[in-house]
């Protein structure tokens, strides 16, 4: 990417230039349709996308591209202490952050985060910064001390609309687990479970569509996770 790279910092210092600041932002990734011979050509499958160029990209809920970086497996230019901190996912976001000017960098963002990226350190890190975060988390990056039951337990147990919450009591983040289709992990360190809010769910054994309460963190982390679909 050494050619592309000038060209890149210049559209990254624009972007943030030109960007009027929104208190949410989504992190996610990108593809940009690629058929051709490159190494760093990727293959994501289920995606609409599924071979092409992978890019990390922050953006707003109304679809602005404040940051972004490329994809490219092994990067010279990769900060490794934040990759061997949070992982190669999502140590770019840690980066993008570092490349806003210093006033930008006081204003309290809230960060939402898909849970290929999600940890509770990282969490933690941006709680440190001043900055919140929410996102979905997959089973086995949810901490042991929060002794939560096995996705397989809540499933057979618990009804539809059924919440489990829990605090991780080292760093004061709340763990939701809700159970729509399938059970919901959510974690936040702003959002709580109230409000409630009513979503309309297909019933198949009652043939009627039911009101299901949904916790708030995850109604907030729906509505703001479509920043980087947008700009798609």
């Amino acid at each position: 990417m050494w050619k592309l790279r000038p060209p890149m910092v210049l559209l990254k210092s624009k972007f943030i230039e030109n960007w009027i600041p929104e208190q949410d932002l989504d992190y996610d990734e990108s593809m940009m349709k690629y058929n051709g011979k490159h190494s760093c050509k990727q293959f994501i499958r289920g995606k609409p996308i599924r071979f092409g160029y992978k890019m990390w990209c922050l953006n707003s809920v109304t679809g602005y591209l404040a940051n972004f970086d490329m994809y490219q497996g092994k990067n010279s230019k990769a900060n490794t202490v934040y990759e061997n901190h949070f992982g190669k996912c999502a140590a770019p976001l840690m980066s993008m952050i570092d490349e806003f000017p210093e006033d930008m960098k006081t204003l309290p963002f809230k960060l939402y985060i898909d849970n290929l990226f999600k940890s509770l350190n990282l969490l933690f890190s941006l709680k440190q910064r001043g900055y919140d975060g929410t996102g979905t988390m997959k089973e086995n990056r949810v901490s042991k001390c929060c002794k939560f039951k096995q996705k397989s337990q809540i499933a057979k147990t618990k009804k539809r609309g059924d919440i489990v919450s829990n605090i991780d009591k080292d760093d004061g983040i709340i763990l939701v687990k809700w159970m729509d289709n399938n059970v919901v992990t959510v974690a936040s360190t702003y959002h709580g479970i109230n409000p409630t809010i009513q979503v309309k769910r297909y019933s198949k054994t009652e043939k009627k569509i039911l009101q299901v309460p949904q916790p708030r963190l995850i109604a907030e982390y729906s509505r703001c996770t479509d920043g980087t679909d947008m700009m798609d």
